[in-house]
């Protein structure tokens, strides 16, 4: 009777989901309405637990044959079993979970619980530095999870595909994920994913070296957990973090406590990954200090645990750490034998940053053996790594100094031959030996003179490349990819900048939403790529009707922001003064007819009006004054679309209601 009664709950919630599949889907609300379901989200969402405790809750709760037969209980059973193994240091019973995950999946044809698992496969994908097959993996993982519109997923996804691209150096690509992530994250500010991708941010800006930026980033993510609560995980990533940035801003004496901090929690964690991290955290630290034995001993350690876990990327890692800390301790000939494992390893991994230092630790061994040909060598090798990462990193190194660096091994090597040059010919006469002199001093005048033309012209073609890609990453950072509008992460900038002006107080602004009616039935009839021209013209035609003092916004699938701006002396003297200047946009796009695809189109938007406010009093209460702007919009499609609401009016309609 009660496996009749259960089936009967999943089927009505099943049959919910489709007359709402406008809602977003998390199978925790499914989970959450079962008789065990809040024991069951209790053990998914406590990262602190005892695992062999954790381990007994969870087969008292869901025997494993239930998990065979319903996705949900597959979904919270095969999670909360991956978290357990990750805790006790065992990825590859963990990995085994997620595939198991994956038959249910299948074999039930569940795509968003095949979604889940993929996601999943996609992480043990990152960390063994299988990068295609974590990107084939995670974008069906995307594909899947948008069909079931799982956003959560979908943002996870997003947060995965963007770790896949970092750690092969494609850093603004990885950016521009992360950021995806963050967006539907932040939808509800308490969920642990955005201090996650806050962190995985704040790496972005470390490796590109902007160490503010990255300092700020890893703060908001610690903020974040402090307020929210996280993970022993987080804690730990997010001090280790930290640690790294101080060292980098040559505060290193400030690190230790975070290094602390990190080592308690990944300890905690039981999660094999961080701790390795950590100990890598350490291994830098020791080596800033001049502690180099301690070091060493920390890279043999880590070799070892990510040599056996097939963690390639930590192995290669820590063996370049280790190579480092031998180097300073006189022992050269170990350094190269973990250098060349190194070298292998990114070779194999294809991680041009870890290369670039192989080479450069190549460089600092060669040249304590006195072997100043092969150091320059590898110098070579190392600036050629650097030259093809400079635009991607933003690193603040300039070619000038590898450059001078190199020039300071051909001026020994012009030395050393002049030298041999001098002891064979000692016995030509000395009007021989000063032509001879003389041709040496001209032949390097000309090399350096060569050089300072082809350094010039070289710096001047890597700044023009430099401005591009400025200009490039501008426009990934603060216009909608689509439309060419600009996008949310501009208005909120704009909105900082307006709120510091001195005039703020002197100047008026008004927000509204503009919302194109029925346009999921654009995208039903006509499919995405029409629907996303049309996304384009309707917001060219609203820009084509705005000031240019106005600033339009694409804010979210089928919603513009349209904020104006006034001097106080010149401000709208009435609300239907207010109102005609939308009408005159809306009565322009109802006119309008909209051809795509050889499809005419008649189309119409409602528009929501916020309260009008002095600029810093906007700024200050945006969002309060956006949520009146929605109940005004939602009173526009409640009234029949196709119409201007004001704030006032909605205010007055609702509060009737």
């Amino acid at each position: 009777m009660e496996k009749f009664i259960t089936f009967f709950i999943f089927l009505v919630l099943t049959c919910s989901s489709f007359a709402v599949n406008a809602a977003e889907f998390s199978p925790l609300d499914t989970i959450g309405k079962l008789s065990n379901g809040q024991r069951i989200l209790a053990l998914l969402n406590d990262k602190t637990l005892d695992t062999a405790y954790k381990r007994q809750q969870l087969m008292q709760e869901i025997p494993k044959e239930q998990a065979q037969l319903s996705a949900y209980y597959a979904f919270a059973y095969y999670r909360i079993l991956h978290d357990i193994e990750m805790s006790n240091g065992s990825p590859k019973a963990a990995e085994l979970a997620i595939s198991k995950m994956l038959s249910v999946g299948q074999r039930l044809n569940e795509i968003w619980l095949i979604a889940e698992a993929k996601m999943w496969q996609a992480t043990f994908a990152v960390k063994q530095s299988r990068f295609d097959d974590g990107l084939t993996l995670v974008d069906e993982a995307i594909r899947l999870s948008k069909a079931a519109n799982f956003d959560h997923l979908t943002g996870r996804a997003f947060n995965t595909k963007g770790a896949l691209y970092y750690f092969q150096d494609q850093y603004y690509v990885a950016l521009e994920y992360y950021l995806k992530a963050l967006d539907i994250f932040r939808v509800q500010p308490e969920d642990p994913y955005v201090s996650k991708v806050l962190s995985n941010v704040a790496v972005i800006y470390v490796d590109l070296q902007q160490w503010d930026k990255a300092w700020d980033s890893n703060n908001e993510a610690l903020a974040h957990v402090d307020q929210y609560g996280g993970s022993y995980e987080q804690f730990s990533v997010f001090n280790n973090n930290a640690a790294f940035i101080l060292e980098q801003l040559g505060r290193v004496s400030e690190s230790k406590p975070y290094l602390i901090a990190a080592q308690k929690n990944a300890e905690l964690s039981g999660n094999l990954n961080v701790k390795m991290n950590t100990k890598i955290s350490w291994a830098h630290y020791y080596l800033s200090i001049g502690q180099y034995q301690s070091a060493a001993d920390l890279g043999r350690e880590c070799v070892a645990l990510a040599s056996v876990n097939r963690y390639l990327l930590l192995e290669s890692d820590c063996s370049r750490i280790l190579a480092k800390a031998l180097v300073n301790l006189g022992l050269v000939d170990d350094a190269l034998v973990a250098l060349t494992k190194s070298e292998a390893l990114y070779r194999q991994i294809g991680t041009r940053a870890g290369l670039a230092d192989t080479y450069n630790t190549y460089t600092l061994a060669f040249e304590a053996l006195g072997d100043y040909k092969t150091a320059l060598l590898y110098q070579r090798k190392a600036n050629e790594e650097d030259k093809a990462l400079l635009f991607d990193r933003r690193a603040q190194m300039s070619l000038e100094l590898s450059k001078s660096y190199q020039e300071k091994y051909r001026q020994q090597e012009l030395a050393v031959l002049k030298a041999e040059n001098d002891a064979q010919d000692a016995h030509l006469a000395e009007q021989q030996l000063r032509e001879e002199l003389l041709f040496v001093i001209i032949l390097v005048g000309i090399i350096f003179i060569s050089l300072l033309i082809k350094k010039r012209y070289g710096l001047e073609s890597d700044n023009k490349h430099l401005q591009s890609s400025n200009r490039e990453l501008y426009k990934q950072s603060n216009l909608d990819t689509l439309t060419g509008l600009y996008n949310r992460r501009y208005f909120l900038d704009y909105l900082a900048q307006q709120g510091q002006l001195s005039t703020s107080k002197d100047t008026r602004m008004c927000l509204a939403i503009i919302d194109i009616d029925h346009f999921k039935r654009v995208n039903d009839t006509y499919g995405h790529d029409m629907g996303d021209e049309v996304l384009v013209r309707v917001g060219q035609l609203i820009q084509s009707k705005t000031r240019e003092d106005d600033l339009l916004i694409r804010w979210v699938g089928e919603e513009f922001i349209l904020l104006l701006c006034w001097p106080e002396a010149s401000s709208p003297k009435s609300a239907k003064v207010l109102s005609n200047y939308f009408e005159r946009i809306r009565q322009a796009i109802a006119d309008t007819i909209i051809e795509v695809e050889e499809q005419q189109l008649h189309l119409t938007v409602s528009i929501g009006v916020g309260q009008p406010l002095d600029a810093r009093t906007l700024v200050d209460s945006w969002q309060r004054v956006l949520d009146g702007a929605d109940k005004a919009l939602y009173l526009a499609k409640r009234l029949g679309r196709n119409r201007v609401v004001l704030a006032q009016e909605a205010s007055l309609s609702l509060g009737s209601d």
